[in-house]
């Protein structure tokens, strides 16, 4: 019975959502929108950069809050919420056998993740906004976050 209710509030909190990107989002796996694959990737593309954006700004005002620098926020809560549904995913098809998948999504996303997520906005800094233009990392974390990436490899 509590099984149930929770199922049910779950629904409810979520149905916005899904109504939201059910609406916005062509479904190319259905006959009538199959013409329409880079539609539904380039859209599916926007709301992920918006929500990551929305993630990003809500650690920051917690951590703010908190007292925490954004190097430990983005270092461990931003990292694991990232991380986690890629390591569920990669779990999940590696136990339906398909283990080369499960690779190839671990590398890959990492890979998406720095072409497009960095490379799209300082692209267009330099390309559309200030041509020319140099881009400044400023990170004081910067050397922590390579050694913890180099530690965990």
């Amino acid at each position: 019975p509590a099984d149930g209710k929770m199922n049910k509030i779950k629904w409810l909190l979520t149905w916005p959502l899904i109504f939201l990107l059910f609406t916005t989002i062509p479904n190319c796996s259905k006959p009538r929108w199959e013409k329409f694959f880079m539609l539904t990737f380039i859209l599916s593309t926007l709301w992920i950069a918006l929500f990551s954006y929305f993630m990003v700004w809500m650690v920051t005002v917690i951590g703010y809050t908190l007292g925490i620098p954004d190097v430990i926020m983005g270092i461990t809560f931003l990292a694991a919420g990232t991380s986690v549904p890629d390591c569920m995913a990669s779990l999940i098809v590696a136990r339906q056998g398909l283990g080369d998948m499960a690779v190839s999504n671990t590398v890959g996303s990492n890979v998406f993740d720095i072409l497009v997520g960095l490379g799209v906005p300082w692209g267009l800094q330099t390309i559309a906004i200030d041509y020319g233009s140099t881009v400044k990392i400023n990170s004081k974390g910067l050397v922590y976050s390579v050694a913890l990436l180099l530690g965990s490899v």
